[in-house]
């Protein structure tokens, strides 16, 4: 009974920290994706999966990889998050997209039945990591559609651990200037610690982005968390002769549940299919300060 007082004690802990259980599903670790500012329709090929899976099957290129690390909400909670993905088109209709995405939280002091710290082990880092698969299927051109399945693991303590399946279903459109996408996300099964379910954050998002001028990108995208939250972001992105970006964006959350709100600001740099790309976000007190750095190519 202590033991499953104890679990459901900790997985309230996280969950009120982070806003919601398996908080790593929640954050876009791709730093092209509109500044870090939610925008999904503007991110790149590489980390396909962090926003749209569909828009995968619609790359010009025939392969796009990338490794992203992101300093998550320093100021709150110092999370670190690495996230490496890949996706590859097969006869012009086909794609098949793969990520790999690790969560660390900071460690804290584990103690015993007496309050003191334990002695064998004393402290604990809890984690997450998810490893997702994408397909996607180019119905027409400029039209595409994508199931993603994905298994995600979570460890609060020595005896606290759980795993989840999840599925996204999501469309892309890409034609001329207009770029658009909307998903439905992280589907699946409860998480239990030992202690209790907790469900998924599972969300619905739309999103477009839009050159109004050569060189010059609006984007918008709106969300929904199951949970029952809304979020909504705006951003630019300016690029100068197709190998500078800069990149700004502003994300309206919640306070009480997902990610709350924020700005961010973004620069990148690619040339002959390598991409290097920075955002840092701020006017947040939970995750201003977060820094990501995303490393990618494609040809």
């Amino acid at each position: 009974m202590k033991k499953i007082l104890s679990i459901m004690i900790l997985a309230a802990a996280f969950s009120a920290a982070s806003a919601q259980t398996l908080p790593s599903l929640l954050v876009n670790a791709d730093p092209a994706a509109m500044g870090a500012a939610g925008i999904s329709a503007l991110g790149s090929d590489a980390h396909a999966l962090q926003g749209y899976a569909a828009s995968s099957a619609l790359m010009e290129g025939m392969v796009a990889a990338g490794v992203s690390y992101a300093s998550w909400q320093p100021k709150a909670a110092s999370d670190k998050v690495l996230d490496a993905s890949a996706s590859v088109l097969l006869m012009e209709k086909f794609s098949v997209a793969l990520e790999y995405k690790g969560f660390t939280q900071p460690e804290y002091e584990v103690t015993g039945a007496t309050g003191a710290v334990s002695q064998v082990t004393p402290t604990f880092t809890p984690k997450e990591s998810s490893i997702a698969l994408g397909l996607g299927y180019r119905i027409m051109p400029g039209l595409a559609a994508a199931v993603t399945v994905r298994s995600t693991s979570s460890v609060l303590a020595k005896d606290a651990k759980a795993s989840a399946f999840g599925i996204d279903v999501s469309a892309a459109y890409s034609k001329d200037k207009l770029q658009a996408g909307l998903a439905v996300c992280n589907l699946g099964g409860k998480v239990n610690y030992g202690g209790g379910d907790y469900s998924q954050p599972s969300l619905f998002k739309a999103g477009a982005a839009y050159e109004a001028v050569k060189g010059l990108k609006a984007g918008a995208e709106v969300s929904y968390l199951f949970a029952g939250a809304f979020g909504a972001s705006l951003g630019a992105e300016y690029c100068i002769a197709g190998m500078a970006f800069a990149r700004a964006g502003y994300h309206l959350g919640s306070k009480d549940l997902g990610i709350p709100s924020f700005a961010s600001v973004g620069l990148g740099a690619e040339f002959a299919g390598a991409a290097l790309n920075f955002a840092y976000l701020l006017a947040s007190d939970t995750v201003g300060g977060s820094l990501l750095v995303g490393l990618s190519y494609a040809f």
